[in-house]
């Protein structure tokens, strides 16, 4: 991405909001959803055109083919142009110019598409004319089309590049998914997928402070409950290894129970939450001082980076922003009540994760599957 404008970057990660916005209603066939739906693309667009008019110089020439136009280029070369005020088509005929002014001109694609989305919105929003199922469905196809190219021809970056993570309230869940991105841009996707799922369990545990679920949530897994009695033991005896399953198996337990108390209080769709939470070469666990200790996921670290593909990773990126921002939405997720030492619990992450890549893991083999199957889904 050849963009670093605080601002563009903000406004970009707006256009992916909105559109997703769009894709969200867009699934219903309620009245209002599908007026959202057509107002949120339009939205969308108008917000990208005048994005590209703000990052490139203002045009001179207005070369081209008339017919990319709406409006009569000669004209518009002498006519007075402020951003704030203009429409639609308007906004529209400026990136044409601009675009054929680049080094090698581009064309805008799918003008007749993106005038009937606008049209279309202004029937819906005016004069409450619901856009039908099937029109909705093509505009929300044309207008990722749309948007993906123009973001190609103007910043070298597609829509789903874009991170959310700028449109996150909080600071530190912020700051820890921007240290992810960093972590992605390194190609290091086992260091990136932990940290993800630091920033979703930071946002997790204010949510769940709000909400108040789950009698297992917020207690210190039982990882060293049986500790002295299988010293005792013997380390060798019978008594001391059915004492080490029983603590494995207790430790697994609080897992699964902390786990079903966060789906249901906080909405989380089981399926995919599943498969964030196998994705993790360590799960983050808040201590009651602040401070974070990561738990072995027992995932084996050569077979999770293979599954930590580009088109993983983009998915991981996507679901734990969009399920952030709607707790934010919802007011669950506010300003943190500690305050972490973001680079010590990162060294702990990596430390963690070079120490369990020679490790040898055998794997269950219905989890695996259930792995393999939602990454065919």
């Amino acid at each position: 991405m050849n963009v670093s404008d605080p601002t563009l970057l903000n406004r970009l990660a707006l256009v992916k909001q909105l559109y997703n916005h769009a894709s969200e209603h867009g699934r219903s066939s309620a009245t209002i959803d599908k007026i959202i739906a057509i107002t949120s693309l339009d939205h969308a667009v108008e917000m990208l055109l005048e994005g590209v008019i703000q990052s490139f110089p203002t045009p001179q020439l207005f070369d081209g083919p008339p017919n990319l136009y709406f409006g009569d280029p000669v004209k518009m070369r002498t006519q007075e142009f402020l951003v704030e005020r203009a429409g639609f088509f308007r906004l529209w005929d400026q990136v044409v110019a601009v675009c054929q002014e680049m080094p090698e001109p581009q064309r805008l694609p799918l003008k007749n598409e993106m005038r009937s989305l606008h049209l279309a919105r202004n029937e819906a929003q005016h004069n409450v004319k619901v856009p039908s199922s099937e029109f909705l469905a093509e505009m929300m196809a044309a207008t990722r089309t749309f948007l993906d190219h123009l973001l190609q021809t103007a910043f070298d970056v597609s829509l789903r590049q874009i991170s959310e993570a700028l449109m996150v309230q909080s600071p530190q869940v912020r700051h820890v998914l921007e240290m992810a991105q960093a972590a992605l841009a390194e190609e290091d996707t086992l260091r990136f997928a932990g940290l993800m799922r630091l920033g979703f369990t930071l946002a997790q545990a204010a949510a769940v402070q709000q909400v108040q679920i789950g009698r297992f949530v917020g207690v210190h897994p039982p990882v060293d409950l049986l500790t002295s009695a299988i010293e005792e033991a013997g380390a060798e005896s019978g008594l001391a290894i059915g004492l080490q399953n029983l603590q494995d198996y207790l430790a697994q337990l609080h897992i699964e129970l902390t786990s079903l108390s966060l789906e249901l209080g906080l909405g989380l769709e089981r399926q995919s939450f599943t498969r964030f939470s196998l994705l993790t070469p360590a799960v983050p666990f808040i201590e009651a001082n602040g401070g974070i200790h990561w738990l072995e996921s027992g995932q084996n670290m050569a077979w999770l980076a293979a599954q930590l593909t580009p088109d993983t990773c983009l998915w991981m990126q996507e679901y734990a922003l969009s399920t952030i921002l709607k707790w934010e939405a919802e007011g669950l997720v506010g300003d943190a009540y500690f305050v972490l030492d973001l680079p010590h619990i990162e060294q702990l992450l990596v430390g963690l994760i070079e120490q369990k890549r020679g490790a040898v893991y055998f794997h269950n083999g219905s989890q695996v599957e259930e792995m393999e199957q939602m990454s065919n889904e």
